[in-house]
């Protein structure tokens, strides 16, 4: 299957399922209000946190090895048996900290946050033993599988009362979708899990040494001001900023899908010297990371108001900080790309120096911003966070690999968003229906004449849908 084809279903899949969670998650913000729907992002927020310090690392390890020419069973089984222990030291210490932990949640239910742990940590780990097979339009279809499975129950939770209703059933919902999920996955996984040698679990620990921070970086992207949050704002506000973030979030699944399509491949390349070939990877990856998300920027600063009325008109509260997340997502779009090229190229090392300044911005930022500015505070501090990794994350990755920055093809996509820009002022104010109806005739006007005008524009576009989507 070609490189293209393996993006378009990832991408597919992520979309599907951030659909489905949209649907899930709009239905319960409008049933359930601000106040349950922020505790319940709160407890998934730690819940993913958790899941990223003290498993991240070792999966992005096993991706790694998995990729390798020379890769067995015994690297598998390696990664497995290191995630096993540090699960076990997790969840002794969750239990001598129950009740600091419960306190924060304000949710007395720690054996949930024990379960939730084991489900998501299983999950991603069969989901990077995937990635490492290069499987990874497999391991797409499975994130749709989880998200129906999480949202059906989720909906039946507010619907029927199931399993004992609001904020329990909900995470009920979130375990058994990953439980599901990781099932369905196992099955997908052609390498054998064997007895691992030293060799095999000397080789994940050296690339957890510096990868484990890889993992911690992203999720200080996307969960460290829910975190902070927390501490110094009330429930409802961390459900408006949840709801913009995701929203964030769905216009940046098609760069993600990239850079997690492409890090098996590069990796492979890395392993036989091909370094012309990942060059130009790299440069392909960064011409359209913003694919969407510069549309988006536009989108949130003309419509922002109209999409985000859907949920309900609390939450229309969100449109200041609306934009400057797609402004965050944007830029770590880029990134995330030079990042994962840096570990896919067996520069842990570096990554691992770019990450901790990333994260220590990221952490020193929301802090002071959060305390005092608020929510806007901790908006503009990912921003910021996500500027300067991207400026050292450019700088580290052009010393190893000479690539270039497709400028034509960016410029090509801002002035597409410009006549996208025209199209919307010129329906603005003409509908006037429903919130639902009215984002969705603006969003698809928007977007139908995003791309019409890019195809026409850019030459380069036109032959990538072509070569790699289109033809077989």
């Amino acid at each position: 299957m070609r490189l293209g084809q393996t993006s378009v279903i990832h991408f597919g899949s992520r979309l599907i399922s951030s659909l489905l969670g949209f649907v899930a998650t709009l239905y319960i913000a409008r049933e359930l209000g601000g106040s349950v729907l922020g505790t319940y992002f709160l407890f998934v927020a730690v819940l993913i946190w958790l899941k990223t310090l003290f498993g991240s690392g070792i999966h992005y390890a096993i991706k790694k090895r998995l990729s390798e020419t020379d890769s067995d069973g015994g690297k598998l089984g390696g990664g497995i048996l290191v995630q096993l222990v540090v699960y076990s030291i997790v969840v002794s210490g969750l239990l001598v900290f129950q009740d600091s932990v419960e306190s924060y949640l304000d949710f007395n239910e720690i054996w949930l946050l024990v379960i939730g742990l084991g489900s998501v940590l299983t999950f991603s780990l069969v989901s990077a033993a995937l990635h490492g097979e290069q499987k990874v339009h497999l391991s797409a279809l499975l994130r749709p599988l989880n998200v129906v499975i999480r949202s059906g129950i989720q909906i039946g939770v507010v619907i029927f009362g199931l399993l004992g209703g609001s904020i329990a059933g909900l995470l009920w919902g979130y375990i058994v979708g990953a439980a599901v999920a990781t099932c369905a996955g196992i099955l997908l996984i052609s390498i054998q899990s064997l007895r691992p040698s030293r060799a095999d679990i000397k080789s994940i620990l050296e690339f957890t040494r510096y990868s484990w921070l890889s993992g911690i970086e992203e999720r200080s992207f996307s969960a460290l001001d829910t975190i902070i949050l927390g501490v110094f704002v009330s429930s409802n506000l961390i459900a408006y900023y949840e709801v913009a973030w995701n929203l964030a979030s769905l216009l940046a699944i098609f760069g993600t899908s990239l850079a997690q399509t492409l890090f098996p491949t590069i990796s492979q390349l890395d392993s036989e010297e091909n370094r012309e070939e990942i060059s130009s990877l790299v440069t392909e990856s960064l011409a359209y990371s913003g694919l969407f998300l510069i549309p988006g920027l536009v989108g949130a600063l003309m419509i922002g108001d109209v999409v985000l009325a859907v949920y309900g008109s609390e939450f229309k509260q969100a449109t200041i900080i609306l934009p400057i997340l797609v402004i965050a997502r944007l830029i770590y779009a880029y990134e995330a790309q030079l990042v994962s090229s840096l570990n896919a190229i067996e520069r842990p090392d570096i990554a691992f120096r770019v990450n901790l300044v990333f994260v220590c911005a990221n952490i020193g930022l929301n802090v002071i911003l959060v305390w005092l500015y608020g929510w806007v505070g901790a908006a503009i501090a990912t921003a910021a966070a996500a500027l300067l990794g991207c400026v050292i994350a450019y700088f580290a990755l052009s010393q190893i690999i000479d690539f270039v920055i497709p400028s034509w093809e960016l410029g090509y996509q801002w002035i597409a968003s410009a006549f996208m820009t025209g199209g919307i002022y010129i329906l603005d104010g003409m509908i006037s229906i429903s919130p639902m109806i009215d984002a969705v005739v603006y969003t698809g006007l928007g977007a139908t004449v995003y791309f019409l005008a890019l195809g026409l524009l850019s030459s380069r576009f036109r032959e990538t849908i072509w070569n790699n989507i289109l033809t077989e």
